[in-house]
C-alpha cells in the first residue's frame, strides 16, 4: 500500500508521552500512531467510544 504524509498539530506533552510509549515498545512514533489509526479505522471506534460503550 502506498504511503502518504499526514501533518497534524498536537500538544507537545502528548507527543512526548507517545514517543515514550513508542520507545518502550521499540518502534517509531510514526509506527505507533499508524497502528492505532488502523485499529480505529478497522473497528470504527476510538478508545473514547469504547470506554463509553463499556460504561453502558
Amino acid at each position: 500500500m502506498a504511503k502518504t504524509n499526514l501533518n497534524i498539530l498536537i500538544d507537545s506533552d502528548l507527543k512526548a508521552r507517545l514517543k515514550a510509549i513508542a520507545d518502550q515498545q521499540n518502534r517509531t512514533l510514526s509506527n505507533l500512531v499508524e497502528t492505532e489509526l488502523k485499529r480505529v479505522a478497522a473497528t470504527g471506534q476510538s478508545a473514547q467510544t469504547e470506554s463509553k460503550n463499556r460504561r453502558g
